[in-house]
Formats: C-alpha cells, structure tokens, sequence
C-alpha cells in the first residue's frame, strides 16, 4: 500500500507549533469537552504544516465516507527514510531470504514503527482525546526521552481509529450537555453496523474499517499494536497485561513474553509518576483471536490493549470507597494490584493523563529495547515456517466443489486479506494454504477445533469460531509431509477466478442473485434447491450470475414462482449489534428492507406494508421496555410496549411471518404465548453454560422449504440462548434439533451438553393465519455464519 502524503517538509520546523487549546478552544481531557475527528483531524492538518516532525497520509475513508488520516511522528531523518525502514519491517515481518547475520544488522539499523491508536470504541472517550495531546508532545517535546523516541522509532498513530464513531459520541454528548441526559445513553451503534463489535471483526475483516486497518497493517508492519480502551475492572484505573488465562496455543510465545514485559513495565511507569491503579490478569482474555488489537499477534506484531477507567463521557464523578467492592475496600496491595487506587475525583483528564503517560511507557521501551524487539519478530517469523516444516499440518486443502463453493471462495479471500499466501492445485481442484509460511499460526487457528480448558474465570467472549464450520465449508488438513510432484503442481494466486457454482440454493450467492433478478423484474421460480429464471435477459442473467460466482443449471422456470417480501427489521434504540449485523447482511445481498422502530410497531397497521418482520437478539423486558423514561430524550425512550406488542400479534394473525432470533425468541414465546417452552430456564451457571461456542444441529425435515438449501447437520453459533421443548398442542414444524445422543458440542465450552441435547434449536410455529421462526441460536453472528444464514434468508420469500 502507498500512501498519499499530505504535505512536504520544507522550512515546517521555522513554523510556530500550535498547542491543542489554541486550535480546539479547549486542552484535550477538559471537562464537559469532547474533540469530533473533524476537530482533531483540523488540529493535525495545522500541527503537520508547523513542523516537519510529523507527516499525514489518508488510509482510506470510512464506512460513512470520511477522509480517513493518521500521523507518523519521528525526526526529520528517520520520515525522510520512511519508506526505506518501511520496507525493512515487511522484510523482517516474512523472514525470506535473510539470514540470522542480515537479521541482526537491519535489526540494528532500523527505526521501527509503533502502531498507537485512539481506540476503537467511541464511548470510551478519552482514547481518541489523549492522542491529540500526545501527538502534540512527541512534535515538540525536547526532553531526553521524548528525544529519544522521535530517533529511534516512527510513531504511527491513529488519532482516531474510529472516525465516525467519534464524532457521533462527541456530538451526542454536545447535545445533550447541560441536560438531565447529559451522561445519557447512546441510542444509535457508534459504527455504523456493528457498534462494540467493530473489535470483533479483526479475522473476518467483514467492515470497511477493519480492512482499511488490515491493510495499513500489512504495509508497515509496526513492531507493536497498541489499541486503548476503557474501562477498567472497578477499582482499577488501568488493565494492562499480563491477561488472564487462556491464551492461544498458536502465538509464538514470544508475542506472550513482550505482551507480559510491556504490561508490567506500563505499571511501573505509571507508579513511578504517581498514577496508582495499574491491574492484571482480571476480566479480560485474549482467547478469542477476532479482537483486533489481538490478531497481529499471529502475524508477529505484538498487539494489545489496555483498559483505563471511565465514568460517563467527559462529565467528573467522585468515588468514595465505601463504593468499592468489599473485598478491595481495605487498600490492600495484591501482586497484580500493587498500587490501589483510594478513590477521590475521576475526570476525563485523569483518563487522558493515565493513557498518555501509558503510550509514553511503551514507546520508551520499544526505544530502549528496540533491537532485540525488532530481531524477536524476525525469529518468531522464522519460528513459525520452520515448525510447519517439520511438523503438521503440512497444508490445509480447500476443494473447489463444495456445498457452497461461492462461500468457499469468500473464505479464502479473507484470508488473503490477512496476508497469507494462497495456492491453486490442478489436481486436487482445490485451494492450499501452504503452512510453512509466516503468518499460518493464523490459518491454524482459525481452522483447527478450539478445546477450552477448565478454568475457575468463566470466558470473557466465544469460545469456539472454527471458521470452516461456521460457514459450512469443508477443509481438509494434510498430515503427512507434501511430496515435491505436489508442491511443484502449485500456483500461488491473488484472487479467486473461474468460479462458477450451481445457481441453486445450496449457495448464499444465489439469494444474491435472486434478489438482483427480482429487482430487474425477472421471474424466479424454487423447487426444492433449485432456481429456475425466467423473463428476463439471458445477457444480464449471465452478468449477475458471473458476478456472484454461479451458472445456470435450469434452462428455464421450474416450481413456483416467487416474490422478495415485505421485510421489516426492528430497530430497537437501545442499540442492537445484532441488528446491525442483520442490516448489514441484508445489504450485502440485496434483500429489500426497511428499518422499523419502536414508533411504527406501536402505530400498527403493519400487515398492510410487511409480509416478514425480523427481530434480532434481544432480552424480551428490552423489547418491551427500552430505556427506561428519565434516563434518555424521549424520543428514544420506552420499547415498544404492550401496543406494539399486540401490533404484532396482529400481524402474525393476518398471515404474516414473525422471525425471532436467539432470546428475541423468548419475547415472541412470552407475548404471543406459543405452546413452546426454554428448556434452558431457571438452570444456574454451573448447571448449564455456554457464553458462545459451534454446535450441531440436525435438520430434520430437508424437503421444508424453510430449511432448502442448507446441509443436514450444520453447525450454529449458540450463545447464551434459549432451547426448545414444545408442548401438546404445538402446531408447526422443528426446523432443527440438537443430536439426541450425544454432545452437539463441535468447538468451543459447554458445561453440561446433556441438558440441551435431543432440544429443538429451530421451529416453525403456527398462529392465526402465519407464523412464527424461532431460531434459539445467532444465526448471522457477527457475519461468520454463512454456514447458517439460510435458515433466514428462505423465510424472506412468498410463494
């Protein structure tokens, strides 16, 4: 990637450097304050023009268009070598064609970048107002250490790496300040689609600001990721490594030792400049390898983040410690706590003091220890290919025919966006991912089962995400050693080609299609899994069908025809990431919708305009009841009430289709009081647990059209949902049912399978005229079920 560069560095160093307060009106961390990018972004440009310590370049835009800049920040010398040191790291991050003698003397040579960040998400506010202050200070500080820093290294850092987020945060908080819902709660997800879980996508690189980052990433490889987040385990004042236990078995354990070093070594900073409050090893583990301050690990940048507290926005609050938990009352000094915090005032500008005196840490000993940290990624790199040489898997196989070959198609593309190399065999048809390669300790564990060990902490996210189960692909792990005739029948490829799937409904493409065809005001026919088109072009039939990766098989119309339905998606204000990713999903493949809120529910009518209405995960007093009046504008206040609640019934009564994912399935059960029963009710922790794990499920009716198209024993994503017992006077169809005798349990936890084993995970449930969905499961989570998203996607046409 080549970046765009902003201004040139002539004379900047003779210009006057404007601090933040006299750009902004304000010093970064004021209270009642908070800086939009557009701010921010206003202050870099005028800071970048006084001096000729710091460069803009533009990355890319956001998903709702913003121009999307970040700073490199170091001595004129070093920017002026910018690519040069640049192309060093590529270098060292592959480890080809360098010997041990090279490593060591580039390792030497070099002035390694620093990846700081103002935090992915926007309610945590004071990440992205430290980093206007510290990018100030690393320009014009002339202290040794600061010095030091500008010589050693090239400060990469996104003053926001959530653009949009942060100014929809900043503007809230404006609007609201001064207010009886000053500290009220955001109403809309601070990413367009996926909120908190734009910290979720770091394999899937499902958002445009996640590819934007992966692709940055790839073009420095910068030693460290340091992402800031808040907030803290209470009453802490900043969690910083090492984690809690577990941790991945496929990071070089390398990354693990610099992650330990460079935690501890933040904490004694911070004491040593007063600030007490550091903590470890509590709450949060980097199990979970989707967090994108966490996946560079595998790609050998040291990657990780740390937690600062926060109380609400940019508004004070005094703590007393009778507010603290009992057992931290007493000041007691503990390994991982040694400096309790005793309370008092918590401002923004404690947050922005404590965040910036911690990027400071990092960057002081990525300085003094820079070397030996540059050399490490070279090992770790050169580690991992000589493992995979020696040991297995050898490679993973990807045919090229497959239940949904488009699907598989989407799979390696993704993981050519992460920079692993892809290779195309003849025979096999088939893609490799050869594992002698640097970064395939991310291949393996996406690819392999996850086994969670027994721990006393309960997981802090999933615990399984196999990627090939989850999007219903099969991939094969070659064991024994690859033989030269095959390896030399291998072409490394940068994109997937010549693909051409069945058009049937096997393939999520084909929904796409379908949806394209319908727009054009073609006729589309289903029987069974098949397609059939008919009225429509055969030019434009080939283009959209070439587009989605699929031909024709049915010359003509066959079965009934269909039509795209009446959707509506509930879009609670309490925001919903699973309703972000469920908009997202229908955008991506062309299925007409319309957002319904709380207002349109409860105004009624809707059978009038909606043939199916989604509504996605959700507690059922969340539907119901919102946020609580007083608490927000009120606007945005309540849910949608016992009104809309019987709007509802209405509608499913008139012939309607009501689908309920994961706990939204427990309103719908509640309200419309299906003869259906949670067989998972009232049960505690230890009697059943799962916070998110892969397991299968049996469809028991293939020739239901509910079900077309999907295999007969998928693998869903459950987490923390229901499971399905019906009653005697049930009157539907089970879609899907857990194995009656043994574990579902495919990858991942899950405390006592017996008591959902043999449960219902999917029911078509009758109701007056239409019907009810049920799926006790997400089966569109965080847009890595595409091995699941059928058993939606079906429900969205009429017959």
């Amino acid at each position: 990637m080549r970046y765009s560069i902003l201004l040139t560095f002539a004379l900047a160093a003779l210009a006057e450097v404007p601090p933040p307060e006299s750009v902004l009106g304000h010093k970064p961390g004021d209270d009642f304050y908070l800086a939009t990018y557009d701010d921010a972004l206003g202050y870099f440009r005028k800071l970048a023009a006084s001096s000729n310590r710091i460069k803009l370049a533009q990355v890319g835009k956001t998903t709702q268009g913003r121009d999307w800049y970040i700073a490199f920040i170091s001595s004129p010398e070093n920017l002026a070598q910018f690519d040069h040191y640049k192309d060093v790291s590529r270098r060292l991050a592959v480890a080809r064609g360098i010997s041990e003698a090279q490593a060591r003397a580039l390792a030497r040579e070099t002035k390694p970048i620093i990846h700081i960040d103002g935090g992915l998400h926007a309610t945590e506010v004071a990440n992205a107002q430290h980093t206007i202050q510290l990018g100030y200070d690393l320009v014009t500080r002339e202290d040794e250490e600061t010095k030091a820093v500008r010589d050693n290294l090239i400060t990469e850092l996104w003053f926001s790496i959530n653009p949009d987020g942060q100014n929809i945060v900043a503007n809230w908080y404006r609007q609201n300040l001064g207010t009886p819902f000053e500290v009220s709660p955001l109403p809309v997800l601070y990413q367009e689609y996926v909120g908190h879980d734009n910290n979720r996508d770091g394999y899937m690189l499902n958002m445009i600001e996640s590819q934007v980052i992966t692709r940055a990433t790839l073009d420095t490889q910068p030693l460290v990721f340091y992402t800031h987040h808040q907030s803290a385990p209470f009453p802490g004042r900043i969690y910083l490594p090492p984690f809690a236990d577990p941790i991945s078995g496929n990071m070089h354990p390398l990354m693990l030792r610099w992650l330990s070093l460079i935690g501890t070594s933040i904490a004694q900073y911070l004491d040593q400049h007063g600030m007490s409050g550091s903590m470890h090893e509590e709450t949060f583990d980097v199990w979970y390898p989707g967090y994108i301050d966490n996946i560079g690990n595998f790609r050998h940048t040291i990657s990780f983040f740390t937690e600062t507290a926060l109380y609400h926005y940019a508004t004070p609050h005094f703590y007393t410690v009778d507010e603290f938990p009992q057992t931290r009352q007493d000041m007691r000094a503990e390994m991982f706590y040694s400096s309790p915090w005793r309370g008092g005032w918590w401002r923004l500008s404690d947050a922005c003091r404590y965040m910036h005196s911690a990027s400071m840490a990092v960057l002081d000993m990525a300085a003094k220890y820079r070397e030996q940290m540059v050399y490490n990624k070279y090992l770790a790199a050169r580690d991992t290919i000589a493992y995979f040489e020696k040991e297995p898997p050898f490679a993973y196989v990807i045919p090229r025919e497959q239940h949904d070959a488009p699907t598989a198609a989407v799979l390696v593309e993704k993981l050519m966006l992460q920079g692993i190399e892809v290779h195309q065999s003849a025979k096999p048809d088939a893609w490799v991912i050869l594992m002698n390669q640097p970064f395939s300790g991310m291949v393996k564990e996406l690819f392999e089962v996850q086994n969670y060990p027994e721990l006393r902490q309960r997981p802090y996210d999933v615990t399984g995400w196999t990627l090939p189960m989850q999007m219903g692909i099969e991939v094969h792990a070659m064991t024994t050693p690859l033989t030269p005739e095959f390896r030399a029948g291998l072409e490394r490829i940068s994109s997937v080609k010549g693909l051409a799937a069945p058009f049937s409904r096997s393939a999520n493409a084909s929904f796409r299609a379908v949806n394209e065809i319908l727009a054009g005001r073609g006729t589309v026919s289903f029987a069974g899994d098949e397609i059939g088109v008919s009225n429509f072009d055969k030019t434009k039939l080939e283009s959209i069908l070439a587009a989605n990766r699929l031909r024709a098989v049915t010359a003509a119309q066959t079965g009934k025809p269909v039509r795209a339905a009446r959707l509506g998606l509930y879009r609670p204000w309490v925001a919903s990431m699973d309703e972000g990713w469920t908009r997202w999903i229908f955008e991506q493949f062309a299925f007409p919708f319309t957002s319904l809120y709380n207002a349109d529910i409860i105004a009624g009518h809707l059978r009038e305009s909606y043939d199916v209405i989604v509504i996605t995960d959700a507690q059922p007093r969340a539907i119901m009841e919102g946020h609580r009046p007083g608490t927000i504008p009120a606007r945005y206040a309540g849910g949608i009430s016992e009104q809309g609640a019987d709007e509802l019934r209405q509608f499913v009564n008139a012939g309607g289709t009501l689908i309920a994912f994961n706990n939204a399935s427990l309103f719908a059960i509640e309200q419309f009081k299906l003869p259906v029963e949670n067989a998972l009710a009232g049960l505690r922790p230890d009697q059943f647990f799962c916070s998110g794990c892969l397991l299968t499920v049996h469809v028991e009716d293939p020739k239901n059209s509910l079900v077309a198209g999907l295999s007969s024993d998928p693998v869903v994503m459950f987490e923390r949902g229901p499971a399905f017992d019906t009653k005697s006077d049930f009157k539907g169809a089970v879609l899907a049912r857990y194995p009656r005798e043994r574990s579902p349990l495919a990858s991942g936890y899950l405390l006592h399978p017996e008591r959902i084993q043999g449960k219902a995970a999917a029911l078509d449930v009758n109701y007056g005229k239409g019907r009810v969905i049920l799926l006790g499961f997400r089966p569109q989570w965080r847009g890595q079920s595409h091995g699941t998203y059928k058993f939606f996607f079906n429900a969205l046409y009429l017959q």
